[in-house]
C-alpha cells in the first residue's frame, strides 16, 4: 500500500454536524448509462414538442460543454460527414407539458402609504393585494439511436418545473383559475423554458463522464470493543478535521495492534482511496466488510463498510469504462446492476 498520502488529497472535512469525516479528493466519474458516453461521435436531431427548437439547441450546447479533464467529450457530426455508420450516435427525442396551474388568492400586507421624505415612511397601512400563482411542469425525453443499427442506445424521462408569483393592488384577476390541460398550449413560454432548462444538467450526467470531488469517508464508531476504548482511535477521527495526514499515520499504527479490526482497516481503505491507490483501497473495504460480519455486526453498522466498498467498486468499474471509451484500455466485462449501486457518490 502507497504511504504517500494527500499527494492528491484537496482536503480533509469534519465539517458541520451531519457530515461524516473523510479526504476528499479529485475523481473521474462514469456516466449513470455508459452505453450513452461511449457514443462520442453523435448528430443532434430535433426535439418535438412546445419550444422543441429551443430545447435541441439547448441539448447541443450542454454536450458541447460536456467535458471530462478540460476536454471535450463528444464529437459532433452531420449526416454529410463521411465517418464510420456504428460509431455515430443520433440524439432525438420530444418534450411536452404535463401540468400547467394558475392559482388566485388574495393577501394582505403592510405598505408604507404616506412618505415624510426619502426612505422615511411617516404612515403605513395595511394593503390588500391580488396574486395570481403560475406553475408548468414539463418532460424531456431523449433518445439516442446507433446510426448504422437503429438500436436505442439510450432513452430516459426527465421532468423540470417553474413557477412564478404576481402581485398588485387593484383586482388582477386572469379567469384562468385551475388545471390548463397536457398540451402547453397556453403556458407561458419564459417559465417552459425555465422549466425543461432543469432537465439538462441530470441528462449531462447521465451521458457523459465527469470530474468530480468525492469524499472517502472514515468510520468513527469501532465494533472492536478494544479499539472502542483505545484513546488512539478517537484521537485519529479528530485528527482528521486538522491534518489528514496524522490520521492515515494513526490508522496504520494501530493496524499494527488491531489487525483484525474493521473500523481501522476500512480507515486505511479511506487513506488509500485518497491517495488514488484504489486497488489497494478496495481489499482494505472488503476485508473489513468481511471482519465486521465476523463480528455479528447487524445490517445498520455494517451499512458504512459495505457502503464504501460499494461505491468504490462502481467507482472503478467506471474508471475502465472511461479508459476503454477513450482508448485506453481493452473492453472491459459487464458488471451486473453497477448502475444501481450508488447513483451518486458522497461529494462534498
Amino acid at each position: 500500500m502507497t504511504r504517500n498520502w494527500g499527494l492528491t488529497v484537496l482536503a480533509a472535512l469534519g465539517l458541520g454536524a451531519c457530515a461524516t469525516p473523510g479526504i476528499d479528493y479529485e475523481a473521474k466519474l462514469m456516466a449513470r448509462y455508459p452505453e450513452a458516453a461511449a457514443q462520442r461521435d453523435v448528430i443532434i436531431d430535433y426535439f418535438s414538442g412546445p419550444m422543441g427548437g429551443w430545447y435541441t439547441e439547448r441539448f447541443e450546447a450542454m454536450l458541447a460543454n460536456a467535458t471530462l479533464d478540460g476536454r471535450p467529450w463528444f464529437r459532433f457530426a452531420d449526416y454529410a460527414v463521411d465517418v464510420p455508420a456504428g460509431a455515430v450516435g443520433i440524439y432525438s427525442g420530444y418534450v411536452d407539458v404535463v401540468d400547467h396551474r394558475v392559482h388566485e388568492y388574495t393577501r394582505t400586507v403592510s405598505k408604507c402609504v404616506e412618505w415624510d421624505g426619502l426612505f422615511d415612511c411617516e404612515t403605513r397601512a395595511d394593503v390588500e393585494e391580488y396574486c395570481i400563482e403560475e406553475t408548468v411542469e414539463v418532460v424531456a425525453h431523449p433518445r439516442l439511436i446507433n446510426r448504422a443499427s437503429g438500436e436505442v442506445v439510450y432513452e430516459a424521462t426527465y421532468g423540470g418545473e417553474a413557477s412564478r408569483e404576481e402581485c398588485e393592488e387593484g383586482h388582477y384577476h386572469y379567469g384562468a383559475y385551475g388545471h390548463h390541460g397536457p398540451f402547453g398550449f397556453d403556458a407561458p413560454a419564459d417559465l417552459i423554458r425555465s422549466a425543461l432548462s432543469e432537465t439538462l444538467h441530470p441528462i449531462r450526467l447521465d451521458v457523459a463522464p465527469r470530474n468530480a470531488i468525492v469524499r472517502a469517508e472514515f468510520v468513527t464508531e469501532a465494533l472492536d470493543p478494544m479499539v472502542r476504548v483505545d484513546p488512539a482511535f478517537q484521537q485519529g477521527v479528530e485528527a482528521v478535521k486538522r491534518d489528514p495526514f496524522t490520521s492515515c499515520s494513526v490508522w496504520l499504527a494501530m493496524s499494527e495492534e488491531y489487525p483484525a479490526a474493521p473500523a481501522v482497516i476500512h480507515n486505511m481503505g479511506a487513506c488509500a482511496e485518497a491517495s488514488s491507490d484504489f486497488l489497494t483501497a478496495q481489499s482494505h473495504y472488503a476485508r473489513a466488510a468481511e471482519l465486521s460480519s465476523a463480528l455479528g455486526a447487524t445490517d445498520k453498522l455494517m451499512q458504512p463498510y459495505l457502503a464504501s466498498l460499494q461505491r468504490l467498486s462502481g467507482q472503478r468499474w467506471g474508471l475502465e469504462q472511461i479508459k476503454q471509451a477513450t482508448g485506453e484500455t481493452q473492453p472491459v466485462p459487464d458488471v451486473p446492476d453497477a448502475r444501481d449501486e450508488a447513483d451518486e457518490p458522497p461529494v462534498s
